[in-house]
């Protein structure tokens, strides 16, 4: 790593009196290189901000961006689990002559008999074709 490594550019101006030389424009020089310095301090600082902002949304948008994965994951377990739901209902509604309600309750009743999740007792019955 360089002693230079982080170093920021700052114009320099180097002026020296000869005899004779008015005071007024050492002065004028002097206050000159103070607003050329005070500038470039604050577009340092300015440039900082903006990069603090910079950095501060992108953490932001990568966590939003994990966020929307697990829920997009979220989202399509679900919906296997609706599809798997639904053909163990018809598997029901046709083995047993039982209307749509009927048999959510019937897979309803034997995952809280069995104490399991629903979607694992609906899997069972798509695979074995009965409850």
């Amino acid at each position: 790593m360089s002693v230079w490594d982080g170093a920021v550019a700052v114009p320099v101006t180097v002026v020296s009196r000869s005899k004779g030389e008015e005071t007024g424009v050492t002065e004028r020089v002097e206050t000159s290189i103070e607003a050329r310095l005070a500038r470039s301090l604050e577009e340092l600082a300015s440039s900082r901000e903006e990069t603090a902002v910079s950095r501060a949304e992108t953490a932001t948008s990568r966590e939003e961006t994990a966020a929307a994965r697990v829920r997009v994951a979220d989202l399509e377990a679900a919906l296997r689990s609706a599809r798997t739901i639904g053909m163990a209902m018809g598997i029901l509604m046709s083995s047993r002559r039982i209307p749509e309600q009927a048999a959510f309750d019937a897979l309803v009743n034997a995952s809280q008999h069995q104490n399991r999740k629903l979607r694992e007792v609906a899997e069972d019955v798509v695979l074995a074709g009965r409850l």
